[in-house]
């Protein structure tokens, strides 16, 4: 996993978390997207943060971090969203 330095200057600035800082997340969540468990593909797994509050939660992909945004990370809405697929998973 090796990032440009852009990215790494990105995650600074805008995160507040260092190359290390990543690489460790990046390790205890086995190299993977903390929701579904993909290894990241073309590019790399994305900082997830809580828009309010700044504080980092983890690293997805970007399907599940474009996810939780397009849900605007609003926990009664996912929660209505899996309730329509278990009602409706046929």
């Amino acid at each position: 996993m090796k990032a440009n330095q852009s990215t790494v200057r990105t995650r600074r600035m805008k995160y507040k978390i260092e190359a290390a800082d990543y690489i460790a997340m990046f390790n205890r969540q086995g190299g993977a997207c903390a929701i579904c468990g993909q290894p990241p593909g073309k590019k790399p797994l994305s900082v997830d943060h809580n828009h309010k509050t700044g504080k980092v939660r983890g690293l997805l992909c970007h399907t599940c971090n474009t996810g939780l945004g397009m849900f605007t990370e609003d926990i009664g809405k996912l929660a209505a969203a899996v309730s329509y697929l278990r009602e409706r998973n046929y």
